[in-house]
């Protein structure tokens, strides 16, 4: 648990150097928009290290926190950040998700806008179905590499909105969103490479190879 609070805090951490510290023009950013980008990373990143400490445990490896310890806290700040980006979904904290205003003056999301919320929806609609315990290992793990992979699209599509900006006044620090997808990413692969245990572990399945 305690890796787990401070992967939280270093990612809180991270996004409040790089918004704040290296552009301090974004004080009035905090807490919620700042605070949103630190804990959808370490969402993001407990994920990863769920799936890698899932493999490590597979192979007969002692792990220190349990992989169900780091997806629980994955799912936690998946719960913690939806609410706090609907909340601030508005032009002025997002304005690369909405298209030009219309001739009423009124904005509605950009193609690439709604594709952000599109995949998000499915990740943690995916989410939501890998927490009940009903699935067999091979079903959990079909199941687990479509989130992934929804939760992947999801960052890339945040990616595809707002671009890299390496701007001098955050630093060069690399782009939150870049982070996220490398960690989810890392997930996939190391996910891919349980394959073989996960359904070793289903008694009444048979491989599937290509």
């Amino acid at each position: 648990m305690v890796q787990v609070v401070v992967l939280y805090l270093a990612s809180i951490a991270y996004a409040i150097v790089r918004y704040v510290v290296f552009a301090p023009e974004n004080l009035e950013s905090l807490p919620v928009f700042i605070v949103n980008k630190g804990v959808a990373m370490a969402a993001a990143l407990s994920l990863a290290f769920g799936f890698l400490q899932a493999l490590r445990r597979a192979r007969g490896v002692a792990v220190a926190v349990a992989p169900s310890t780091w997806f629980r806290a994955g799912v936690f700040g998946a719960i913690w950040h939806v609410p706090m980006a609907l909340a601030i979904l508005e032009p002025s904290y997002f304005k690369e998700f909405f298209a030009e205003p219309n001739d009423a003056g009124l904005r509605r999301l950009s193609f690439a806008g709604e594709l952000v919320f599109m995949f998000g929806g499915i990740a943690l609609a995916l989410v939501y179905l890998l927490v009940k315990r009903h699935w067999t290992p091979r079903a959990r793990w079909w199941l687990s590499l479509a989130g992934m992979v929804a939760l992947l699209a999801h960052v890339l599509s945040m990616g595809y909105c707002r671009g890299l900006n390496f701007k001098a006044s955050h630093g060069y620090l690399p782009a939150m969103w870049l982070l996220s997808a490398i960690g989810i990413a890392l997930s996939l692969w190391w996910l891919v490479r349980s394959r073989a245990h996960a359904f070793a572990a289903d008694p009444g399945s048979r491989d599937e190879r290509p």
